[in-house]
């Protein structure tokens, strides 16, 4: 089977189902931009060299985010997971993220000031896979009004992993010993003058 199918060349694509829909469809834009995630998330992984990531732990994220994206891409996605072609997302998942931030956060000075991406390259990847996933939720949030089931768990699974990815940036960055910059406002830097 060739990886090239021609079917889009004339700016459509295929839902899952058959359904075909013009490749600037808010459908398309949301599981694109999950997709996008994803290989963000693989670049942070591939950046970790001193292991300090938990790639254990973001390899189910990465699982997730196929399911998040399957569920969108699909024309039917009820009768998808009635048939056992799409997975759903157990609230579990959700939960499992919420630990793991409380448990990364416990370990980090608690911020009085915003920070500024970058860091270790694992940690930078991780703040970029952070601004990727926000844009992926503000992306599926524009399909809510004909999709509202999407609000029961995978807007708020977005919403986490994002504060997840922050955290995690953090942690990998004091892990590598790498600083951690804040933003001063101008007020507050006339003050520390």
């Amino acid at each position: 089977m060739k990886i090239y199918t021609k079917t889009g060349d004339r700016g459509e694509t295929a839902l899952y189902g058959g359904h075909r829909v013009p490749k600037h469809d808010a459908r398309v834009e949301a599981y694109g931009t999950v997709d996008e995630l994803n290989a963000t998330i693989g670049l942070a992984i591939a950046f970790d060299v001193d292991g300090a990531l938990g790639t254990h732990e973001l390899e189910p994220v990465q699982s997730d985010l196929f399911t998040i994206g399957a569920t969108l891409a699909a024309a039917k996605p009820e009768a998808a997971r009635r048939k056992g072609t799409i997975p759903e997302l157990p609230p579990e998942r959700i939960e499992a993220l919420e630990a793991w931030i409380d448990r990364l956060d416990a370990g980090l000075e608690p911020l009085d000031a915003f920070v500024l991406p970058g860091g270790s390259p694992a940690g930078a990847h991780l703040h970029a896979a952070r601004t990727v996933c926000r844009r992926a939720e503000r992306a599926v949030t524009r399909l809510l009004v004909d999709r509202p089931d999407l609000g029961d768990r995978i807007v708020p699974y977005l919403n986490r992993l994002s504060d997840l990815l922050f955290t995690l940036a953090r942690s990998v960055n004091v892990s590598s010993g790498a600083s951690e910059a804040r933003w001063e406002p101008m007020r507050r830097r006339s003050e520390a003058e």
